[in-house]
């Protein structure tokens, strides 16, 4: 048998094992399809049914993606066997521990960040759509990611942050109590009624329809400063949609605030700086008049 002859009889050959192998190659991909189709729509349901119950919908969503990869894989395993590949879903199976190690070793980083998104999972320090301040970021929470915690900023930014930043860096979370405490200084004259202001200004915040009527708003004298006496407002606001409910309303008490101590004549003096002379010498003063060549030159001392 020459060589033509005999590459004919292996494409034979091989062509037999492929229709032989085909009714396997078929159920393998209908079982995978099947397995994957029915991830989707379990995790999908249980996403639906569990984010109206739950009271933590960062948990479920993680889990549920969590799940919903589990379920695929398991599928690709099983979709492997039925081909007839059963060492090869065997070694997956086998493989997994050392491949965990040798990947957990290869990319450290993203180990530790899949690690530390199973520990926010349990630790719970923010819920979806909490607003929270992280390494500087301020905005809401989108999604926990296995690597990442999405948040998205107030001027529009997706901020993703490693999950090991999350755990190992204080977490602020503005809207996990649904209240919270704005405050602001306000400086009136030396001469004006603090008495009479302190009682406006109360007046004025608890006006305010945003401002929590079960908390006390507090008005009182923080400094003596060099021009003004300053006032501290304290005041608690809703914080179920912070960007409304804290930053505009803040907008508004403040300005209403200044508003009033115009309208009644209180005074909002600006910075006054003071220089003292400690040498006779004296200091010149030069006015110069538009339109003239000639300059008026005035001295002042110590004594003048």
């Amino acid at each position: 048998m020459d060589a033509a002859e005999e590459i004919q009889a292996k494409l034979v050959s091989y062509w037999h094992i492929l229709l032989e192998s085909v009714p396997r190659i078929a159920l393998s991909i209908i079982v995978t399809t099947v397995f994957i189709l029915v991830a989707i729509g379990i995790t999908k349901l249980f996403r639906k049914k569990m984010m109206q119950k739950a009271e933590n919908k960062l948990v479920v969503d993680y889990v549920v993606r969590l799940v919903k990869t589990l379920l695929i894989l398991a599928g690709v395993i099983l979709g492997l066997h039925t081909m007839g590949l059963t060492g090869i879903a065997g070694g997956l199976l086998a493989g997994a521990g050392a491949g965990a190690v040798i990947l957990g070793f290869a990319f450290k980083e993203i180990g530790e960040n899949f690690l530390a998104g199973i520990i926010l999972v349990f630790d719970r320090p923010f819920n979806l759509g909490d607003t929270v301040t992280v390494e500087g970021n301020m905005g809401k929470i989108v999604s926990l990611n296995f690597r990442t915690t999405q948040m998205k900023t107030f001027d529009g930014r997706d901020v993703y942050i490693p999950n090991i930043l999350v755990i190992t860096n204080e977490v602020y979370n503005h809207t996990q109590d649904g209240f919270l405490r704005l405050d602001f200084l306000i400086g009136i004259d030396y001469d004006d009624d603090v008495k009479e202001a302190i009682k406006g200004i109360t007046e004025i915040v608890n006006s305010n329809k945003e401002v929590l009527k079960d908390e006390k708003t507090i008005v009182l004298i923080d400094e003596f400063a060099a021009s003004t006496v300053n006032l501290k407002v304290m005041f608690w606001v809703n914080t179920l949609d912070y960007k409304v409910s804290a930053l505009e309303t803040k907008t508004e008490i403040m300005r209403t605030v200044k508003n009033f101590l115009l309208e009644n004549k209180f005074g909002l003096p600006a910075n006054i700086q003071e220089f003292k002379m400690y040498k006779p010498d004296p200091i010149p003063i030069i006015i110069k008049h538009e339109g003239k060549n000639q300059d008026n030159s005035i001295s002042l001392t110590k004594n003048d």
